[in-house]
């Protein structure tokens, strides 16, 4: 990327049918997926029924009935996808597993108000609101951009329910909610066949994941490019 980012975390997200009781930290531990430290208890935010949340060193876990999300917020990323494969294709393969997300966010500041807007303007003109335009000058507090959204549906050789979602927006996390811009990439793969979905999505993991961060470097550097534009 062209600037460094202040913050950068990649989740890989499931889908599917979960048990969140047995995802304990101490779970992780027997399987040796975990150091040992990870089971101290103070590791372990929520461990019920319905859902269970845990964090330790890079690792934030979540997981509910349906849901199941290893996030790191901390590179090497690639800590995560190693992470989710190991527990669904050495433990617990038979899981019932119909998408799989790599999704990364990105906040990177930039120098000014006006680089801000103008990637803003760059991505969404506001010549077309006629009138309106003297309401959306950006001056940190009339208004402009505030988040937009592509998507594009099927990507080529993926199954029907692949998806790849670009969110782009002022960032609320660093430079005060001013001078800061939030990329969010939605890498979505859909399993041909939920019933028997977590081999497949695994190997999507497994094969696409490093160019997934490949694609999302090159989403954050296209939206920051914008900002030298005239």
């Amino acid at each position: 990327m062209r600037v460094q980012a202040e913050r950068d975390g990649v989740a890989v997200v499931l889908r599917g049918s979960f048990n969140p009781a047995i995802f304990t930290p101490a779970w992780f531990v027997l399987h040796e997926l975990l150091p040992a430290s990870a089971a101290d208890p103070e590791t372990l935010k929520v461990a019920h029924p319905q859902v269970t949340q845990f964090s330790f060193d890079w690792l934030a876990l979540r997981v509910t009935t349906d849901l199941f999300v290893a996030e790191s917020a901390q590179a090497p990323h690639i800590r995560a996808c190693d992470l989710v494969l190991r527990v669904f294709k050495e433990h617990l393969y038979h899981t019932p597993l119909r998408l799989m997300g790599i999704n990364r966010t990105v906040h990177v500041p930039v120098s000014s108000l006006a680089e801000l807007d103008r990637i803003g303007r760059a991505l969404a003109p506001v010549a077309p609101w006629g009138r309106y335009i003297e309401e959306l000058e950006l001056d940190g507090t009339s208004g402009g951009m505030t988040t937009l959204r592509m998507s594009q549906l099927q990507p080529k050789s993926r199954p029907p329910g692949s998806e790849i979602n670009i969110t782009v927006g002022p960032s609320s996390l660093i430079g005060g909610g001013r001078v800061g811009v939030d990329i969010q990439v939605n890498d979505q793969y859909a399993a041909d066949n939920p019933d028997n979905g977590s081999e497949q999505l695994m190997q999507f993991l497994e094969q696409g994941f490093e160019a997934s961060i490949r694609l999302s470097d090159g989403i954050v550097d296209q939206v920051l490019s914008l900002s030298e534009m005239s």
